[in-house]
């Protein structure tokens, strides 16, 4: 990002060269996993899962057979280990967006928000996320850590009547369900981005959905 010249402080020379020490790290250096995952999730991005084999990306990775091996088994590991760190940052942003809000009707509008600007800007990894589920003990993992913050904030609205007790599986599909099934159009036509009306539109509708009206309080 550009800035200020500050050529002249004091200890920007230690900085500059840490730097060049970092970019001058020889690849076979860097850890073997991280750049076998990060080649498989750009290939599988673009091309899809199943045409890149395991050898074309463990060769543009820059990686041996035996690390390749040591670290997985098959493609399907390797694409199951590529499925848990999209889902991790999915996840992460999410409760993020949670966070930031502390009225039930602002989180859940948000929520909704994140996740179809996400799709956006995510689309050729969308489709993975938007598949099958890829199974692993690294995504198990993830997943109760995502749910137990997500009812960590939703607990205080419920409590105090303004959303409904939440059920996993029935609140997930509430919230995001709609907002999910258009992502699975949307990813499939030549929008470059989801309309705000689009996106008030299935906010509302999950807000509507969720929350106790004075109805349900009689």
């Amino acid at each position: 990002m550009a800035g200020r010249n500050h050529w002249s402080q004091p200890g920007q020379n230690r900085v500059i060269l840490g730097y060049v020490r970092v970019m001058l790290v020889p690849p076979s250096r860097i850890d073997a996993r991280s750049r076998l995952v990060s080649t498989a999730r750009r290939r599988f991005a673009v091309d899809g899962p199943l045409i890149p084999t395991l050898d074309e990306v463990r060769r543009e990775a820059d990686v041996s057979v035996g690390a390749l091996y040591h670290h997985f088994s098959d493609k399907q590991s390797l694409l199951a280990a590529v499925y848990a760190e999209l889902m991790g940052e999915y996840q992460q942003g999410f409760i993020d967006t949670l966070s930031r809000h502390d009225t039930a009707r602002e989180g859940i509008c948000a929520a909704v928000a994140y996740h179809l600007r996400w799709i956006a800007e995510h689309r050729a990894e969308a489709r993975l996320l938007l598949g099958d589920r890829i199974d692993s003990p690294q995504l198990q993992d993830l997943n109760r850590r995502f749910f137990d913050a997500v009812q960590t904030w939703w607990k205080p609205h419920s409590t105090y009547g303004v959303l409904r007790p939440m059920n996993i599986g029935v609140t997930a599909s509430l919230w995001l369900g709609p907002a999910q099934e258009y992502s699975r159009y949307w990813i499939t036509g030549s929008q470059t981005r989801v309309s705000p009306a689009i996106v008030k539109t299935f906010s509302e509708a999950a807000w509507a959905t969720l929350r106790i009206d004075d109805g349900d309080r009689a």
